[in-house]
């Protein structure tokens, strides 16, 4: 959770760097990233679950709220809306967790994890609790970066999104679904340093190699499990 929320903020002081020209929309990022700072000094005090799970929400309203204000375009992002996306960012995000969540999938099951077993998220109607423990520390590095890169870039129109439908869902056309696929095949792809063993790995291998660290620590290989985490 802490690493969530450290990769969080990282991404916002990255945008809003890029965003100094606009003072007025700094301002409001600043204290934005000042506050996720005192939810992450929270966590280690939080009492239970429920208390860490409730710092969480904190933060995702802080952080949407302040992601929201780096987009430029033609789209506009007010809140975090999931079943269904109701706009075309909300859609992308949506789409990229679903892909993020399907690869994490893929590796527990391949080194024979049950994906039901976590221990932040609860498994509930068949949710693979273990697998959304996961994604988090992934989502702001691998999903809202490519997400804020592609809609700050103009990659997508509002042409590529379907009008909304009878439960207000909002989602992209084919031709455009494959555009995106592009791009995060790409960004899976793209090399990073490896915090823990210090070599370049795709995006993909860093997946993979902390389900491995997981499972090293459920088996004390490692005194306690190390999340990738960005730096600024």
């Amino acid at each position: 959770m802490r690493a969530k929320l450290h990769n969080s903020r990282i991404l916002l002081m990255r945008l809003n760097r890029r965003n100094q020209s606009k003072l007025s929309l700094g301002a409001g990022v600043s204290e934005a990233i000042e506050d996720l700072a005192r939810l992450m000094d929270c966590l280690p005090v939080a009492e239970s679950l429920d208390a860490l799970r409730g710092y969480e929400g904190k933060a995702a309203t802080v952080y949407f709220q302040a992601l929201g204000s780096l987009f430029s375009g033609p789209f506009t992002f007010a809140k975090r809306t999931k079943r269904p996306p109701t706009d075309p960012i909300n859609s992308l995000l949506s789409l990229g967790y679903t892909l993020l969540s399907q690869n994490v999938h893929s590796f527990v099951q391949a080194i024979g994890l049950h994906t039901h077993f976590g221990n932040l998220h609860v498994p509930r109607d068949n949710h693979p609790a273990l697998v959304s423990d996961l994604v988090e520390e992934f989502r702001a590095q691998l999903v809202d970066s490519l997400v804020a890169y592609l809609v700050n870039s103009k990659i997508f129109e509002p042409a590529d999104f379907t009008p909304p439908d009878e439960w207000g869902g909002v989602y992209l056309h084919p031709d455009a679904l494959k555009k995106f696929l592009k791009h995060w095949e790409e960004k899976l792809q793209s090399q990073l340093t490896h915090p823990h063993t210090g070599y370049k790995v795709s995006f993909r291998r860093c997946l993979e190699l902390q389900v491995r660290e997981y499972a090293a620590c459920l088996m004390s290989e490692v005194p306690v499990y190390r999340p990738m985490t960005w730096s600024k």
